[in-house]
């Protein structure tokens, strides 16, 4: 009898649910890169390093083994940026998928010549997913919203392929995503950063205004100016007959050799750098001129060493037509 008892007292125990419950297994982590979206996303950003280094997005990237070309790889980028971005807890998980949609890279100019913040380039994105999914291709010289001038598919490639190399490094998408091209940065035909000459020149002039590398990219554009406006003389004459190197060298150019020497010094120093050509309206008239631009705090500004009334930022000409910009002087 005593045994019956105990036996029921046992049974109305786990009627009553006095058991410890049993816990389910934690599910493992996911670590990204070991997936097939995170060896995409691994793949564009090393797409973007070969820009950085070569102003060309290799043509084919080996994704999970397979080789996928430019046309490929940038839809599924695309596609993969959504998916991040509407699931940031899930979008390892599920393989990306994306249409069949014709695209093709145009070099048509320009570029966006200033800082867009990042949830403006992904509206440009959705577009492009819709773009996909109902004519089955990516749009060509499609604008940002809100921004102008229209952007090639060049440079929407660029972006994305940026966009992935700073989640890859800090896990995250940035705020805010610049689309000059990459030679911005690099070196171009008369503008030769690697130049022992443009190295001493730049180095002077950070010396003179006490800039160091721990100082803002603004203190050293301005000491980069402000030495080339002060040590350098302005000479007549048309086109480039210097370079850099042959400026700095001659402590003397026009405006197109000047410009040469500041936008080397600036690209060394990790400034964006770039040239303004337009017909510019001065007391004499209009007259063809060559300005170098620097790109500070999110915005380009004129750096114009060949007039000594000039400052960072300001020109002494009055309005101007026939606006180009280069990455690459081509006169």
């Amino acid at each position: 009898m005593k045994r019956t008892i105990t036996t029921l007292l046992c049974l109305a125990a786990l009627v009553c649910g006095c058991t410890k419950p049993v816990e389910p297994e934690p599910e493992p982590s996911v670590d990204w890169k070991e997936t097939y979206n995170g060896h995409l996303a691994l793949c564009l950003a090393d797409a973007y390093g070969q820009w950085e280094r070569d102003d060309k997005l290799p043509a084919v990237i080996k994704w999970d083994g397979v080789s996928v070309f430019t046309a490929e790889y940038v839809r599924a980028g695309i596609c993969l940026a959504l998916q991040i971005i509407d699931k940031p807890e899930e979008w390892m998980k599920e393989d990306v998928t994306y249409p069949s949609a014709t695209f093709s890279l145009t070099t048509d100019d320009p570029f966006i010549p200033q800082e867009v913040p990042f949830a403006d380039f992904v509206k440009l994105l959705r577009v492009q997913y819709e773009n996909m999914v109902g004519s089955h291709q990516v749009a060509l010289n499609m604008q940002i919203p809100g921004y102008e001038p229209n952007l090639s598919t060049t440079g929407l490639a660029v972006m994305l392929c940026r966009a992935f190399a700073h989640f890859v490094d800090k896990e995250s998408f940035p705020e805010k995503i610049n689309t000059w091209e990459a030679s911005y940065t690099h070196s171009s035909s008369n503008c030769d950063i690697t130049s022992a000459d443009v190295k001493t020149a730049r180095d002077a002039a950070w010396a003179k205004a006490g800039v160091t590398e721990s100082s803002s990219a603004r203190d050293k554009a301005v000491a980069i100016f402000n030495y080339a406006r002060d040590q350098w003389e302005w000479e007549d004459y048309y086109n480039t007959r210097k370079g850099a190197a042959g400026t700095i060298k001659a402590k003397g150019g026009n405006c197109c050799d000047l410009s040469h020497a500041v936008v080397a010094m600036a690209r060394l120093s990790g400034i964006p750098a770039r040239y303004f050509h337009a017909q510019c309206k001065f007391s004499s008239g209009y007259i063809g001129h060559v300005v170098s631009q620097l790109f500070v705090d999110g915005e380009w500004h004129m750096a114009d060493a060949s007039n000594n009334s000039n400052s960072f930022g300001t020109v002494v000409f009055n309005g101007y037509t026939g606006l180009h910009y280069y990455e690459d002087l081509p006169f």
